[in-house]
């Protein structure tokens, strides 16, 4: 008999829905889109599915849900349907029933005679963190306690084990126990360098092949060219930037153990991402990368950034043969100018209207077409 199917419910980076539940049908075995929104994905899936940990933000397990129309007829918005719904879910057998016992879950345990069980305990509106009255949170801890043997732990410490509480815009609220996220993927961003999860999402978005030569020419902190290594095999991948200290960032990553076999065939380059001597035409098979928008560049760059990035769609028709993809992350306003200095040369095969750091950008795929313009 198969394990008993499970609920999850998993964040990403806004507007990237159907790639994600394409990507979740892809990794998880038995996996069954239940819901796709701008920012989340639920599905049914018998084990926990650590594999979209590469490219969602966090992993939760659904333990109870309260629809719409269940709390439509209660005054005050999130904030009395969050109260509502704590106290249901803390009389609920069948939700307490989904909670894992101490020890099986949840937070790693470094020391078993040192550490005990706890547990954190937060509520959240469709947008902010949203306060619990006494009453409500007391009485969901205390079912929570008595159903798991840990024990509330308000400053939520590090070990602790998380259930939340969450208002969606559609007015449900889902009863959450979060999973473990990769403590590597959460590192504080440096200035104008992407999440790696939105860095995993472009590279998934070429299709990873193989045989592949990838190029990503504007790499900056290299977080796109890494996370395509990670993602499949490939022949070659390159980065470069005209910045030798981004240059030198890439390659401190490299030195990561996780990068161990695949050092002799990543080569980070400090080059211009226009310079025509670099390969010969039809040598690179697929490019992803985050062109300068004139945000953080100082010179040039911050003056003419869709000029460099017409420039640059008429490098990557050179370096790209025929069937050959490319992946653009650029903003709003330059989207338009990209897809018009693609044209002739380039067929759009998606696109997204996504946020970057709150930004709104276009993350679209195109393919290389035969002949000329």
């Amino acid at each position: 008999m198969s394990a008993r199917m499970r609920l999850w419910f998993a964040t990403f980076a806004a507007g990237f829905g159907p790639l994600i539940a394409r990507l979740v049908e892809r990794d998880i075995q038995g996996a069954r889109i239940l819901g796709s929104e701008d920012n989340a994905v639920r599905f049914e899936s018998e084990r926990e599915p650590r594999a979209v940990l590469a490219y969602c933000r966090s992993l939760s397990r659904i333990l109870g849900e309260k629809s719409p129309e269940e709390l439509s007829r209660l005054p005050g918005g999130p904030s009395a349907a969050l109260e509502a719904a704590a106290l249901d879910f803390a009389r609920d057998r069948s939700v307490l029933s989904g909670i894992r016992p101490a020890g099986t879950g949840g937070a790693p345990r470094m020391r078993a005679e040192a550490v005990r069980d706890r547990f954190v305990l937060r509520a959240f509106g469709p947008d902010d963190p949203e306060s619990l009255p006494r009453e409500a949170r007391s009485r969901l801890e205390a079912a929570i306690a008595a159903s798991s043997g840990a024990r509330p732990d308000p400053r939520g410490g590090p070990l602790s084990r998380a259930f939340h509480l969450q208002a969606r815009a559609d007015g449900s609220v889902l009863f959450l126990e979060r999973g473990r996220a990769d403590g590597s993927r959460e590192a504080e961003a440096r200035r104008g360098e992407l999440p790696r999860t939105t860095c995993r999402l472009l590279a998934e978005l070429t299709e990873p092949r193989a045989g592949d030569v990838f190029l990503d020419p504007f790499c900056g902190y290299g977080g796109i060219a890494l996370e395509r290594a990670l993602a499949a095999p490939y022949r070659f991948a390159f980065a470069q930037d005209l910045d030798p200290d981004k240059v030198a960032a890439v390659k401190d990553a490299l030195r990561e153990r996780a990068f161990e076999r695949r050092r002799k065939t990543f080569f980070p380059k400090l080059r211009d991402a226009l310079d025509e001597a670099a390969f010969e035409a039809g040598f690179v098979d697929a490019i992803a990368t985050d062109p300068p928008w004139g945000l953080y560049e100082g010179g040039p760059a911050a003056r003419d950034a869709g000029a460099l990035l017409e420039a640059f769609m008429r490098r990557a028709e050179a370096l790209l043969g025929p069937g050959g993809r490319l992946v653009l992350l650029v903003s709003r306003e330059l989207a338009g100018r990209a897809l018009e200095a693609a044209r002739g040369a380039f067929e759009l095969r998606e696109s997204y209207d996504v946020l970057v750091s709150g930004r709104k950008a276009s993350a679209m795929r195109l393919d290389r077409l035969a002949g000329s313009r």
